[in-house]
């Protein structure tokens, strides 16, 4: 894969299960959520875009374009995926984006790898399966669907990713762990305890 390589962090979401507190600055080994992930993918990122709804002055000291969601009413991380998208709708060659969520730190790079080896003709979004588990946050897309993207965030609400994955043509990328806490999603207190151990068991 010879495209340009666009990385895409998303932080919109409200942190509901983690009683709102922004899960971007939750600390790990050290550093942040948010500076773990960036660390790791500024290595094989083009440019990279943080997608965030709050606590913009935060995000700044990184040095990154930070963008909001065009398409307002917390629509979800597809509304994210379509806010960087519309930067680059103009745009007459095709670019491709790949796409994390902020409450996944540890990255294993070598799933790019993977995505460079399959043929993207006749799909416009790849959808990671890690350990045969569907993981739609960890995906990339085309530039090509924003404008049916577009159209299904004005005319709904909480559209599943992967329904709008299969309206456009998709392919699962999949990929094993090579340790537990790859790719390891903190939704809640319970999962941020359990990720510090597997850390401490690295």
């Amino acid at each position: 894969m010879n495209e340009k390589i666009i990385s895409i962090i998303l932080t919109g979401g409200r942190s509901s299960r983690m009683n709102f507190e922004n899960k971007s600055f939750l600390k790990f080994n050290g550093t942040t959520f948010i500076e773990t992930i960036i660390n790791s993918i500024k290595t094989i990122s083009n440019q990279i875009y943080i997608n965030a709804n709050q606590d913009s002055d935060q995000y700044k000291k990184f040095g990154y374009p930070i963008v909001e969601d065009s398409h307002t009413g917390h629509k979800g991380p597809l509304a994210g995926i379509h806010s960087v998208l519309e930067i680059f709708k103009n745009q007459d060659e095709e670019v491709w984006f790949a796409v994390f969520p902020t409450d996944a730190p540890i990255i294993n790079l070598k799933i790019f790898k993977y995505y460079n080896k399959i043929d993207k003709k006749n799909c416009q979004c790849l959808i990671s399966k890690i350990d045969n588990i569907v993981e739609p946050m960890f995906s990339m897309w085309s530039s090509k669907c924003f404008e049916h993207l577009d159209y299904i965030l004005k005319n709904n609400d909480g559209y599943k990713i992967m329904k709008f994955a299969e309206e456009i043509k998709y392919k699962f990328v999949e990929f094993k762990r090579e340790k537990e806490l790859e790719f390891f999603n903190v939704n809640n207190i319970g999962d941020y305890e359990k990720l510090q151990l597997l850390m401490k068991k690295k």
